[in-house]
């Protein structure tokens, strides 16, 4: 049985965990390849004008690109000049869930995502999968700074480890150029490959505007997860920290503040949604809304 987390404010379902049967031995070795996505490589949302310039939005666990089309939807209309392209993960088996074959960017080895235990080998496939679409839009004319790389959950690591990083001191790599990008933008989300993060990291870390946004009542991906990336990219790389506030999941009825006015300059943002679970609330889609048009003026 697939068990769903439906969140109001017209955010998309978000599989968050999947239980059922124990399978067999069979079913489990067969699961152990990586089964590209049925739904195709990605679905795209055209601009409305003239197309200057991309925004790549990953997917969470269990999901699809499509699962965010109702999201882009809304918010699309104002950034016109924005082409949205929503990769859909392979399908693959995840351990936690005991073998359970299941769209993903990289496997779990457990459900505490704090632990060591990371699927690596996955999430760099993943990441020079991304790393491709990027090149692919700055082949079309878009330069890398009107490129957004964002994504929720798992999709959230990989914007981290794909916009991020570049070649790292022992042949590992995210983004394999270290691209310069308008921006990255993490929704609860977590720091991939810690141990190996700081030797990969690209050369415009530090002048790349990042959002990172996360729920205090996560109890997925704990918001200790976000404090934590927090803490590595600032305290540890260098980015110069901008703002850390704790907001309301909904925008007040006085309208949208945009808090200390910070949000899109290069450096971090770490945004916290008082008692949102995981899930995109209101507030989190409107700062997501409110960065990407500070990043990518048209």
């Amino acid at each position: 049985m697939v068990y769903l987390a439906v969140f109001p404010h017209s955010c998309p379902s978000i599989p968050v965990r999947l239980t059922g049967p124990n399978q067999s031995s069979k079913s489990l070795t067969m699961a152990t390849r990586v089964i590209p996505s049925l739904k195709g490589p990605y679905e795209v949302v055209k601009p409305s004008a003239k197309h200057t310039a991309t925004v790549i939005f990953l997917h969470g666990l269990g999901d699809s690109g499509s699962g965010w089309l109702a999201i882009v939807k809304m918010i699309k209309d104002e950034l016109p000049h924005v082409k949205w392209l929503l990769p859909n993960a392979p399908s693959r088996s995840i351990t936690a869930n005991r073998g359970f074959v299941m769209p993903g960017w990289f496997d779990l080895p457990a459900w505490d995502l704090g632990n060591k235990q990371e699927d690596r080998d996955g999430m760099l496939d993943s990441a020079r999968t991304i790393d491709k679409y990027i090149q692919d839009e700055v082949n079309a004319g878009i330069p890398s700074e009107r490129i957004v790389v964002g994504g929720f959950s798992q999709g959230g690591t990989m914007a981290l480890l794909a916009g991020l990083t570049a070649r790292g001191e022992d042949g590992l790599f995210g983004g394999k150029y270290g691209w310069k990008l308008g921006g990255v933008a993490v929704l609860s989300g977590w720091m991939p490959l810690s141990d190996a993060f700081p030797k990969m990291v690209s050369p415009h870390l530090v002048t790349t505007p990042i959002l990172v946004s996360h729920g205090t009542a996560d109890t997925v991906v704990p918001h200790s997860l976000g404090q934590r990336t927090s803490r590595i990219l600032t305290n540890d790389l260098g980015v110069p920290a901008l703002e850390d506030l704790t907001l309301s999941q909904r925008i007040p009825p006085s309208g949208y503040s945009p808090g200390e006015g910070k949000l899109g300059a290069p450096g971090l943002s770490f945004r916290s949604y008082r008692s949102a679970g995981h899930e995109a609330c209101e507030q989190t889609l409107e700062d997501l809304k409110q960065f990407l048009m500070r990043v990518l003026l048209q």
